[in-house]
């Protein structure tokens, strides 16, 4: 099994304890998580879990947060979610400005 099969059955795995608010399902599903999170696609979410995809930094961290993740340790580096999303708003908004 390859890293990105790894890191995509890990994410599979935290995605089955996020329980469903539209379906009648266990737990959301990959539909239902890209249209209830800005910058998330169906496609993507099945991309990594198949371990097929190389998500940016940003994908990572929009994943975390749908699936209500507080914190992410990469490089032993714990990476604060909430702050991550609110740095990439105001970067949007910057942007916008100019």
């Amino acid at each position: 099994m390859t890293e990105k099969e790894r890191l995509g059955k890990y994410l599979l795995k935290l995605r089955e304890k996020v329980p469903s608010q539209d379906y009648v399902k266990e737990h959301i599903s990959q539909q239902e998580l890209a249209d209830s999170n800005v910058g998330l696609t169906k496609y993507l979410i099945g991309t990594v879990e198949r371990g097929e995809a190389n998500p940016t930094l940003d994908k990572l961290i929009l994943m975390a947060k749908a699936l209500n993740l507080k914190k992410v340790n990469l490089f032993e580096l714990e990476i604060n979610v909430d702050k991550y999303i609110e740095e990439l708003k105001d970067k949007k908004k910057k942007a916008t400005k100019k």
